[in-house]
């Protein structure tokens, strides 16, 4: 047998229990054909070789123990290397199974199934050491735990790893990018970029118009039949106004025949129609089950998600039924599972089969894997339209950011929407660059009756979705290519100057709590006199999940900051003791704890949790940062820093910023509490330092 585990002995419609797994995605008896016309073109061994060619990719590997992964789509080239260290018998594997949509390797040290999405998953058989080099330049990088990819303008490459906790090494600079130790039944999985065509056509002629209400989820026909002047396809959203119990059920709230006449007036009239659903708020049969809720009267804010997957065997039984009664074109998920790669794997092809090749998907998620950056192409792949940007603003300025996180294009090569659906509607530079990064807008109907942006939409935007701006990507991608090599250079530089001791002499800004700070406090209208100090200790005693903080003026150049405080009795979580930055324009950098022994960055609109510390001691962090990148690290027992976090960033740090806060600082920087602290009580923190540098 090619494989050790018991479950190839289950029918393909096993359910499963918990989340699936790597391991489960071994599985020959599952997505046996291909997708989306990604599949196996050729799979042979020759010559002591082994020859896959995918639709994305070609893998050659030799009994050495070599491999080699090339690109086909656009530009063929070399993107990544293998190479299996020590405990590799040199024997060449055997195919074992062979087909269109899967191909399946054994030999006696690892399986080897390949997918026609370019997807390679490494099963280690006995103790295996696998180190991996990249054969291109670092146009941009993303991680989450043991999650990597690493692009340029033309594609690129992930690695995605079963042990999620693990150290791999992982540099993308490196002459080695990384290097798993690989303990029997262990899973690596390496993905190539991209494993599609770019579907040109319809990101040019497929227009969704979007709408949301918290009042009515069926528009009227009149609406239906108007909104077709400005799209093709209509995005019905309205979560709780859409369906009845939305987090455990999606039942036409008005009733199946008020569902039917809408899609009848949107057939008519030669519009499809895509529906509400989420795998990350359907909570039946996850712990967050009583959260759920299914009105708008006394609202307080959306009930918490599941991003494990735990519940995708009920998840998929609802959508097929959804599917089934109610004959959508497609679906929209609101958020999907952001903690492993696994099951969002298992989610993109399980939707794709249910809705076939025609019908339709769209992800919202501005959250792929965790909560930066990283992604999973070879998941994304499946899904027609890729929507990403929520509440981000900031980031829009950051083209890094747009090209190779929201625009797909030359990574899954879905069609990568830009998401403006906060209080500022985009402008046309921000269109402009939107473009140029070869992102989509969707229309927002609430922008219908605003003539100036209507007007600004169609001469900035539609009018530019022609044939030729093929080609005027493909030029600029191609003029960005040739500035790569001295990007990466430059990235690397500064790599290299965050991990090294700073050189840092006196501090420009110091803290010492001797007395309250002179400085403007904010306090929260539920808490009293918060603030004390003795012996050079600030206590702050508050409520757990309000604000209470100063903000002091700098104007400064600052590159970084060192923090001693105590978590204590506080059982804030974004509403922990916290330091931040503040730059013009909005933008900032908070560094937190949280009672929940992890560390918080929250940067660009974006949150990011780190193993951390002893909640029963004082914790001293630092936290510096580059043009582009940023590091924070802790003070360990030994007197020695040990790296916590690396970010990228696009703070403007060669400006001076306005001001810092700290105290118990909410995770927005804004002086607002969470809106439920009933039936809690006062709990205190403390405070010994602050410097910047």
């Amino acid at each position: 047998m090619y494989l050790l585990i018991s479950y190839l002995l289950l029918p393909i419609s096993f359910v499963l229990s918990s989340p699936p797994t790597f391991q489960d995605l071994m599985n020959p008896d599952l997505f046996p054909d291909p997708q989306c016309g990604m599949l196996i073109e050729k799979a042979e061994v020759v010559d002591e070789t082994l020859s896959v060619l995918t639709t994305g990719a070609e893998f050659s590997f030799n009994s050495t123990g070599e491999g080699i992964f090339k690109q086909r789509i656009e530009h063929s080239r070399p993107v990544l290397k293998i190479k299996f260290e020590d405990g590799f018998d040199r024997i060449l594997p055997k195919i074992t199974i062979n087909s269109p949509g899967r191909v399946f390797v054994s030999s006696n040290n690892f399986n080897l199934r390949i997918n026609g999405d370019s997807l390679f998953m490494f099963q280690a058989l006995k103790p295996l050491t696998i180190t991996v080099s990249r054969q291109i330049e670092v146009g941009f990088y993303a991680s989450f735990k043991a999650n990597h990819v690493i692009f340029d303008e033309y594609g690129g490459f992930g690695l995605f790893y079963s042990e999620q906790e693990s150290d791999d090494a992982f540099n993308p600079y490196s002459e080695i990018t990384a290097k798993y130790t690989i303990p029997t039944n262990a899973v690596l999985w390496i993905g190539i970029c991209p494993p599609k065509p770019y579907n040109w056509e319809r990101s040019i002629n497929d227009n969704i118009v979007w709408h949301w209400s918290n009042q009515l989820g069926y528009p009227p026909d009149s609406d239906l039949i108007s909104w077709a002047k400005e799209g093709n396809i209509i995005l019905l959203q309205s979560e709780v106004m859409l369906w009845k119990d939305w987090n455990l059920a999606f039942i036409p709230r008005l009733g199946e025949s008020e569902f039917a006449r809408v899609r009848e007036t949107c057939h008519q009239h030669g519009l499809r129609f895509i529906v509400y659903t989420s795998p990350f708020y359907f909570l039946k049969g996850t712990p967050f089950e009583s959260q759920a809720m299914n009105s708008f009267d006394n609202f307080t804010g959306w009930p918490p998600g599941d991003a494990t997957g735990k519940n995708i065997d009920l998840f998929l039984a609802e959508i097929t039924r959804v599917m089934k009664d109610y004959k959508p074109d497609g679906l929209y998920f609101d958020g999907q599972y952001t903690d492993n790669p696994a099951p969002l794997y298992m989610l993109a092809r399980k939707s794709r089969e249910l809705l076939g090749e025609k019908g339709i998907l769209e992800w919202h998620s501005t959250w792929a894997l965790g909560n930066g950056q990283c992604f999973f192409p070879q998941a994304d792949a499946y899904v027609d339209f890729i929507l990403r940007g929520e509440n981000q603003d900031l980031l829009y300025k950051n083209f890094d950011y747009l090209r190779y996180f929201v625009s797909c294009y030359n990574t899954s090569n879905s069609i990568g929407v830009l998401c403006t659906n906060g209080p500022h509607k985009p402008d046309a530079d921000t269109i402009r660059r939107l473009l140029n990064a070869n992102c989509r807008l969707h229309t927002i109907v609430n922008w219908l009756q605003d003539k100036e942006m209507m007007n600004l939409l169609k001469t900035h935007y539609k009018d530019k979705l022609t044939p030729d701006l093929h080609k005027e990507i493909k030029q600029l991608a191609d003029k960005r290519q040739k500035e790569i090599s001295k990007i990466s250079k430059k990235r690397a530089e500064e790599e290299k100057i965050l991990f090294h001791e700073p050189s840092w002499i006196e501090p420009i800004f110091i803290e010492e709590f001797n007395n309250i700070p002179e400085c403007k406090s904010f306090i929260s209208p539920l808490n009293n006199n918060p603030f004390s100090v003795q012996n050079g200790i600030m206590s702050i005693s508050a409520l757990p999940h309000t604000y209470a903080y100063f903000t002091c003026p700098l104007n400064k150049i600052i590159h970084g900051f060192v923090v001693r405080f105590k978590q204590g009795t506080d059982i804030g979580m974004s509403w922990g003791p916290a330091v931040q930055i503040r730059w013009g324009n909005g933008a900032r950098l908070r560094v937190g704890i949280r009672s929940d022994g992890l560390i918080q960055l929250d940067i660009g609109g974006e949150q990011k949790l780190f193993k951390g510390f002893d909640l029963n001691e004082w914790v001293q962090l630092r936290t510096r940062w580059t043009k582009h990148a940023g590091l924070i690290e802790i003070l360990k027992s030994d007197n020695q820093w040990q790296r916590i976090a690396y970010f990228n960033h696009a703070c403007p740090i060669n400006t001076p910023a306005e001001n810092i806060s700290f105290g118990k600082v909410p995770y927005n920087g804004e002086p607002t509490d969470y809106p439920n602290n009933e039936n809690l009580s006062i709990t205190t923190n403390q405070w010994d330092h602050i410097s910047l540098y």
